[in-house]
This record gives structure tokens, C-alpha cells and sequence, in this order.
């Protein structure tokens, strides 16, 4: 059972959490409390399936590639202790089904999430083209903020767009933290990122999309019409990314490590941003 359990990272909730709060963020910023406690909870749902069957096949796919690098070479596929072809077959019967929980609010729900799934099946393929996978990876794993715009407000709109962007920029840096942790591995496997490709330098970039997401949540704000608590919450998640730029030296493997583990309090800071920034607005 582990070794299932471990190829959807049942095991490890950060990167499902990653998935879901955008959608989180979303509601916050869109819904009113009696729509968005079952829309919530049909996000967690969707977020842990989908993203347990898209990592699933990005093990499935890459498996020669996890073996030579040590922090996954212990996963199940790639060391052997589960079979690739039933993986595989999980993983599409547990990816078929995540989109079908939304089925629970509409059947445009159900439209929105599949659109995601060719996405998450590309992905696996950008580390082999381009140093710059993440930035794709930002797009797949923000997913749920243009579902839930779209299913609350008809489309993203200029509001919608500068947040998902604002996202993307986080999920780009986070990802390239994560990344720094296997940087030596990946050239030894020609895996291409960015963290190959700019080294110590990758912390340049790091500074540099979090410093984008920032003013994007700043003219979020804006935008959105957000109160005037908003903008200390706004500081506080500021503060989290500066400290992680800071803190994640991409030569020290535990720094980064460190660093990317606080992802999930920085999604929670700017979601108590947004509903701040709303309060005497929610009805």
C-alpha cells in the first residue's frame, strides 16, 4: 500500500496545498462565505487527486531521470517497487476522477478542472526542452484561481489576470528554490531548469519573481477595490519572500530545502491578506 501511497504523495501534503490555496485565494477574493465553504472543500478534494495523479505520471515518465538523482531515486517507480504500467493505470483512473468532484457544484465545474489535466501531462515533457519548465509548472499549478473566477464571475478579467500572475511569479520562485536541491544531480542527468542553468545565480531570479509577485499583489489591491487591511497583510507576505530569497543559498541543499518548506504559511499569509482586504464587503 505505501508505495501508492507515496506515488500520490499522500505522504507529502505541501505540494497539494501549493495546488489548492491559489483556488482558496480565489474564493477569497470572489465568493461570498456560503458559497465558498463547499467550493473550498471541493477544491481540497480535486487538489489532492489531481495532484497526486499529475505527480504520479511525472514519476511514471520520468523514472530513468529520478533514479540517477538521489532525492528521488527512492520513489516508487523509479526504484522498482511498483510497476510502471500499474502506476500508470492509477494514475488515469485517479486523474479522470478528480475532475469529476466538482461535478458537486456544476457541470461547468467539471469542464474547468479537466481543462487543466493537459497541463499536467505536458509538463513532465518541458524539463526536456527548456531551462525553464517552472515557468509552465506556474501556470498548471495555479489552475484552480482562473476555475474559480470563471465559475463565480464568468472569466478571469483584469482583477483575475493580475493575480493569477501575481501566483505564477510565487510558483516560479518556489519552484526554483525546490529545484536548487537537486541542481548538481540534474546536470549530472541533463534534466534542464533554471537552477542548471544559472547556478548560484538562482537566486537573482528567486528575488526577482517574488519581487514581480509583490507588486502584482500590490495592484491586485487596487484593482480588486481591497480595504485598508489588506496592504499590512500584503507587508507581512513581503517580509515571508524576502526572508526566503535570503534564506535559500543554492549552493546549501538544506537551506533551500528550509526555505521551500515555508511556502504553504506564505499562500496562508496572502489568503488572510485577501479576506482581510474584504472585510465589510462579504455578506
Amino acid at each position: 500500500m505505501r508505495p501508492y501511497l507515496e506515488l500520490l504523495r499522500l505522504d507529502r501534503p505541501v505540494g497539494a496545498w501549493l495546488l489548492v490555496v491559489p483556488g482558496w485565494i480565489a474564493l477569497g477574493a470572489t465568493a461570498r462565505p456560503r458559497d465558498g465553504a463547499l467550493l473550498g472543500l471541493l477544491l481540497l478534494v480535486y487538489g489532492v487527486l489531481s495532484r497526486g495523479a499529475a505527480c504520479g505520471l511525472n514519476d511514471v515518465l520520468d523514472a530513468r531521470l529520478d533514479a540517477q538523482v538521489p532525492r528521488t531515486a527512492g520513489r516508487p517507480v523509479a526504484s522498482g517497487r511498483l510497476p510502471a504500467g500499474r502506476a500508470l493505470v492509477l494514475c488515469v483512473v485517479v486523474g479522470a476522477a478528480a475532475p469529476l468532484v466538482m461535478g458537486f457544484w456544476s457541470v461547468e465545474a467539471v469542464v474547468w478542472a479537466a481543462a487543466g489535466a493537459p497541463l499536467a501531462a505536458v509538463y513532465p515533457y518541458m524539463k526536456r526542452v527548456t531551462h525553464w519548465p517552472r515557468v509552465w509548472l506556474g501556470i498548471t499549478i495555479n489552475w484552480t484561481l482562473p476555475l474559480v473566477y470563471g465559475l463565480l464571475t464568468g472569466g478571469l478579467g483584469l482583477g483575475g489576470g493580475v493575480l493569477y500572475g501575481a501566483l505564477i511569479c510565487w510558483a516560479v520562485g518556489t519552484d526554483v528554490i525546490y529545484a536548487c536541491q537537486d541542481r548538481e544531480a540534474d546536470v549530472r542527468a541533463g534534466v534542464r531548469s533554471a537552477a542548471v542553468l544559472l547556478g548560484r545565480r538562482g537566486r537573482v531570479l528567486v528575488g526577482g519573481v517574488y519581487a514581480g509577485c509583490v507588486v502584482l499583489l500590490a495592484s491586485f489591491g487596487f484593482v480588486a477595490g481591497l480595504g485598508p487591511l489588506y496592504w499590512p497583510g500584503l507587508c507581512v507576505v513581503a517580509g515571508q519572500l524576502g526572508w526566503q530569497v535570503w534564506r535559500a543559498d543554492p549552493a546549501d541543499v538544506g537551506a533551500c530545502r528550509r526555505a521551500f518548506g515555508t511556502n504553504p504559511l506564505c499562500g496562508l499569509l496572502i489568503l488572510v491578506a485577501v479576506l482581510a482586504g474584504r472585510v465589510g464587503t462579504l455578506g
